[in-house]
């Protein structure tokens, strides 16, 4: 299972010649598109079927890992995969193929984690799997797969992680195990995301940076998300945005946001970012985390504004009441009323 971008780097001939080497026989599947579909998984998992396949690959970032999830509910499960979802409410039994996930890209840690994100197209929104039966049963972590990565998929993916790490270690749910791992992951990409942007060759970077993906990973597996996923989903369901983009751009304003409600972690934050916040004072530092992932974000070439990436500003009060309707907007240490969420739009609209 992978895409037609992942095919024309090359990268799937890595893994059809080993597999061809071992005389394993093969079908591939490389119509996952960005944000995933329902229509895609289907047509995925009828191919499944057909060929009597016994188990998946997923090679490609975020959205192939979550399509070949999401298409081994669907090979194995009777219904339509919507009906699998949080909101549909059935139970995925633990019946689903072997999954071996190989990511092509530093960012959304989908590998490690018990969740996968698909687009409705119908209805425009964003659903969500979440069941510890889609985890992966092996990962395969290669920096050298992630070479090929122009420098802005490697900017939006190294952002998606960043916020994987950042909402990991504010979360409600977060625990001394994931916040560990966030915080380094946090301390990884500050320190290697702008050199992997710059330079694609370098391998202490690209290595440090796939590092830190699957160590936020882990850490959101475990403690879950917040505000920025449920308002990112929000737009990758109405405007198609990528993912990580959406992650990136929202990432300062829900960060703002949330500073009162505990400011000594994102202190934590800014100190693991590089900030120096001696002689501040707690909310001081506390900003210079906010500070300092504007200042990452604009040296990636991160958009400011969400014009730029074709949003309609109509739409507000859509995004907002989808936004309150994803499962991670409770998991904030600060639960954003509507005019917040408003306001957090207006922002991101009018920078």
């Amino acid at each position: 299972m992978t895409d037609r971008g992942v095919v024309e780097a090359g990268l799937l001939d890595c893994v059809s010649g080993v597999l061809k080497k071992a005389s394993i026989d093969f079908v591939v599947f490389d119509k996952i598109e960005p944000n995933p579909t329902m229509p895609s998984v289907h047509e995925g998992a009828d191919l499944y079927k057909s060929e009597k396949c016994d188990s998946i690959i997923a090679l490609g970032g975020g959205s192939p890992m979550d399509a070949a999830k999401a298409i081994g509910v669907k090979a194995t499960h009777e219904g339509d995969i919507i009906q699998y979802t949080r909101r549909g409410g059935k139970p995925v039994q633990d019946i689903t193929p072997p999954l071996i996930a190989i990511p092509t890209t530093s960012g959304t840690g989908s590998e490690v984690t018990r969740f996968s994100v698909l687009t409705n197209p119908e209805e425009k929104i964003k659903m969500v799997i979440a069941t510890p039966v889609i985890t992966a049963d092996v990962a395969i972590v290669d920096p050298a797969l992630t070479r090929s990565m122009p420098p802005s998929i490697t900017a939006f993916t190294g952002m998606d992680a960043l916020t994987h790490a950042v909402e990991s270690y504010i979360s409600n749910k977060a625990t001394t195990l994931t916040e560990t791992l966030a915080i380094k992951a946090i301390e990884l990409i500050g320190t290697n995301l702008r050199q992997a942007v710059a330079n694609g060759e370098n391998m202490e970077a690209r290595s440090n940076m796939i590092l830190a993906s699957m160590m936020a990973g882990m850490a959101f597996a475990n403690s879950s998300v917040g505000t920025v996923h449920a308002v990112a989903h929000a737009l990758g369901g109405y405007f198609n945005i990528a993912h990580g983009v959406a992650n990136a751009l929202m990432l300062p304003y829900v960060m703002r946001y949330n500073l009162i409600a505990c400011p000594e972690k994102f202190e934590d934050i800014a100190m693991a970012l590089g900030e120096n916040v001696n002689r501040l004072t707690e909310m001081e530092a506390a900003l210079k985390s906010v500070e300092s992932v504007e200042k990452l974000s604009g040296d990636i070439g991160v958009p400011k504004n969400l014009k730029q990436l074709g949003a309609d500003p109509n739409r507000i009060e859509d995004l907002v009441s989808e936004s309150e309707k994803q499962g991670a907007y409770n998991l904030s240490p600060r639960k954003p009323t509507r005019d917040a969420t408003t306001q957090m739009f207006r922002d991101a609209f009018n920078a």
